[in-house]
């Protein structure tokens, strides 16, 4: 018995009686759903080790590696404060000057109007 044999005993049970053919193909899927099924019930589950948080301690300065293309007055942290002094105002924040306010004006009320336009 050789395999174009048995493909032909196959195929002409299938094409003779394809109610019973189509009953055992649906208990055969059933059978392995079901195999898969038991298997994922009954693996373990992989229980996640508690993690224990340590406390990090510095016990040396912080180095900065010498390098051409790193500042010398790098600093690694800093303590922010909530609002600027008046000298940091002077120094770092500039008014927009009336030209570019007004095209930002312009530009806004262009997407407003877009937006009013679209609604019905």
């Amino acid at each position: 018995m050789d395999f174009e044999e048995i493909k032909e005993n196959f195929s002409d049970f299938a094409h003779e009686k394809p109610v019973l053919f189509a009953v055992i193909v649906l208990i055969v899927l059933l059978f392995f759903a079901g195999l898969v099924i038991l298997m994922i019930q009954t693996t373990p589950e992989k229980k996640a080790e508690p993690r224990q948080v340590e406390k990090f301690e510095q016990d040396s300065p912080l180095l900065i590696p010498d390098a051409p293309d790193i500042e010398k007055d790098y600093y690694p942290n800093r303590i922010t404060e909530n609002q600027w002094s008046k000298e940091e105002i002077n120094r770092w924040f500039t008014f927009p000057e009336d030209e570019t306010m007004k095209e930002l004006e312009n530009a806004n009320d262009k997407i407003v109007n877009d937006i009013l336009d679209a609604a019905p």
